[in-house]
């Protein structure tokens, strides 16, 4: 069972990366707060059910604790903040550059969470972490294209002096503070046990989320509302696999390091990968295959 983080982790990647490939579509037709604003609304309901089924095995009501509703409070507004910058980065120029930077949420997190928070990193995690971040980068690289730069095109000193840098460096961060925040939240419940725990942050701090976003639209931008009915379906999908992938990530996050289960993560990037190359029948070349296998290699290292 002290393994079990590892599949969870594997699973709520898979449903990131479907999910933000929706979120990147809806984007086109709502904006950037509202598409933020989807994956709570539309994720929490099927979260209370899970948390219904969990409690059903016992448990009972938590003791829910000023240190748990703090962390709380913080990760939802820094997952919230992370996710509007996310999808605001699908808008700017130097996309393929800005969005290699979130991806170094999970060294931010290792860094900050050793010296701040409850993260213990072993010599063997901090290889498996850069490893992991290594084949995100290849990855990443090989699907832009960098090196075959065209005329009228920025260089990489320009593209990494961009606002999209500057955007994609932040996004890391906020992505990187959630997971600290939501882990801490889910180690000060006294009781039960990690899938109790889990079911219970992921509620709170959805719920949170959806109280406080939706005050903000229905008070400064209440006719945004009226698009959601013809967007049902992607709201839905995005509902459904936002609902998923937050039960697993905070679930495996009760069990293990932020930083841990967040480098198994990286996987997203082979997933979005598989997508491109089977869907879109996108070739994959040499570089992307070494991304690959360089995070396939990080991820194997945690089981050692």
């Amino acid at each position: 069972m002290e393994l079990v983080w590892i599949p969870i982790s594997i699973l709520a990647a898979l449903m990131q990366a479907v999910r933000t490939a929706a979120q990147k579509s809806l984007n086109e037709r709502l904006s950037t707060m509202m598409t933020t604003y989807v994956r709570s609304l539309f994720g929490f309901p099927l979260m209370v059910l899970y948390l219904a089924f969990v409690m059903g095995f016992g448990g009972g009501w938590p003791s829910l604790n000023s240190s748990f509703l703090f962390y709380s409070f913080c990760a939802a507004t820094s997952q919230v903040a992370a996710t509007f910058l996310l999808i605001q980065l699908f808008t700017m120029r130097n996309f393929a550059v800005g969005s290699m930077l979130p991806k170094t949420d999970v060294m931010m997190a290792a860094v900050i969470g050793s010296i701040l928070f409850s993260e213990i990193i072993s010599p063997v995690g901090w290889i498996a972490i850069a490893l992991t971040i290594v084949g995100v980068i290849a990855i990443s690289i090989g699907r832009s294209g960098f090196g075959t730069l065209s005329e009228g095109e920025e260089s990489w000193v320009e593209a990494l002096a961009s606002k999209s840098t500057q955007v994609g460096l932040l996004t890391g961060l906020m992505f990187c503070l959630s997971y600290l925040f939501l882990r801490e939240a889910s180690l000060s419940l006294e009781a039960g046990d990690f899938l109790y725990r889990g079911a219970w942050t992921v509620v709170v701090v959805t719920g949170l989320q959806v109280l406080a976003v939706g005050a903000w639209l229905l008070s400064t931008r209440p006719a945004e509302f009226a698009a959601i009915p013809a967007n049902m379906g992607i709201c839905l999908f995005i509902g459904v696999t936002s609902a998923v992938g937050s039960i697993g990530w905070f679930t495996a996050m009760t069990i293990q390091n932020a930083s841990y289960v967040k480098a198994v993560g990286q996987v997203e990037a082979i997933f979005t990968l598989l997508i491109s190359a089977y869907y879109f029948k996108e070739h994959i070349n040499r570089l992307e295959l070494l991304g690959i296998v360089v995070i396939v290699i990080g991820v194997l290292l945690f089981l050692v």
